[in-house]
Parts: structure tokens; C-alpha cells; sequence
């Protein structure tokens, strides 16, 4: 029997796995028992017989603003296509583009370490959220996490507390602290 070593890619806690039957984690999802981030187990393991998302790796990309996206993504040639999605702030010319990858969400400042510094807004915690976004079955997923208890995540108006996961739809509204932001893919 086949061991799987899976790693969840929001809070980094592995597990061990020894399916019976490998064939059947295909239509499967992984459920994270300590952030509850939820995938399916073939977007975690790479070796089950199915075929995977892009390759990907680092490069540095300079957004529209002039920031450097470093978790962006670049596609090896003949693997498929790249897929993207949008977080725009709503009231300002800022649009962030976003790669596969896991994004730290939080506010603009100069003591702020989040991967994606949406705006200088006081009520924004420096890491507020994790987006994750990857490919699935041919289609772009896009998963938020809040990472405070004091600042939630908030999604169309509904509040996500602290390790509640919510899988985003083209066109959702986001806010986070006193900032509005809308995803699209």
C-alpha cells in the first residue's frame, strides 16, 4: 500500500495517509483538520493517476501599480494555459492579479508582511487573510481563510470566523476591515 505524505497548504501540518485503494482519493476531498481548508486530494498529491495542474515557478511580476507579485506563476511550455483571477479594490484603481499560489491578504504599510498589501486601511490586520488559488479539474479554485478573530472576513455580507474557509465565486465582494474588494475570475 501506497503512504501519501499530505501537506495542507495553508496552515503546513502534514499527515499521514494509506488509502486501501489510491484510485478512490480521485473523487475525494482533503479536509484539514486543524484550518479546515478544504481541496481535492489530487490538487496535494502529485503521484495518483490523474492528470495535474500547471508547473509552475517562481518569478517575480510587477503589478499595474508597480508592486512585485512574487508568487506569481509561469507556466512551463506545452502544459496547458495560465490561469488568472482579479482582486480589485472597489473605490481605487488597484487590481491585483492573481497565480496559482497562496496569497497573504493585509494592510499597506511598512511593517506589514502579507504577500498582498491591498490598502493603508487602519482596520485591516497586517495578515487578515490566505487566498489560496489553484487549478482543479481544469478550473480555477479560489479559497479564503480570515486569520484573526477580531477581524473577520467578510464575503457578499456574510461573516467567515477564524479558520472557516469559503470557496469564492466570479463577482463575490469581499471586505476586509473597512475595504471593499471584488473577485473575479
Amino acid at each position: 500500500m501506497p503512504v501519501y505524505i499530505i501537506t495542507c497548504p495553508i496552515c503546513r501540518k502534514q499527515y499521514k495517509l494509506t488509502p486501501k485503494d489510491p484510485s478512490v482519493l480521485v473523487q475525494k476531498n482533503f479536509s484539514c483538520p486543524s484550518c479546515r481548508y478544504s481541496t481535492p486530494f489530487t490538487t496535494l498529491i502529485k503521484n495518483l493517476s490523474v492528470p495535474q495542474p500547471i508547473t509552475r515557478s517562481e518569478i517575480p511580476v510587477e503589478m499595474p501599480d508597480g508592486q512585485v507579485n512574487h508568487l506569481a506563476t509561469k507556466v512551463s511550455p506545452g502544459i496547458g494555459v495560465q490561469a488568472k483571477a482579479y482582486l480589485t479594490v472597489i473605490g481605487s484603481d488597484s487590481k491585483f492579479i492573481l497565480n496559482q499560489g497562496v496569497y497573504v491578504l493585509g494592510r499597506k504599510s511598512s511593517d506589514s508582511n502579507a504577500t498582498l498589501q491591498i490598502a493603508p486601511d487602519i482596520s485591516m490586520s497586517r495578515q487578515h487573510a490566505r487566498l489560496a488559488v489553484q487549478v482543479v479539474g481544469g478550473r480555477l479554485m479560489a479559497q479564503i481563510v480570515s486569520l484573526k478573530a477580531t477581524n473577520p472576513v467578510f464575503v457578499n455580507g456574510k461573516m467567515y470566523a477564524v479558520g472557516q474557509p469559503c470557496t469564492l465565486k466570479s463577482g463575490d465582494r469581499l471586505q476586509l476591515g473597512m475595504t471593499g474588494l471584488i473577485f473575479s475570475m
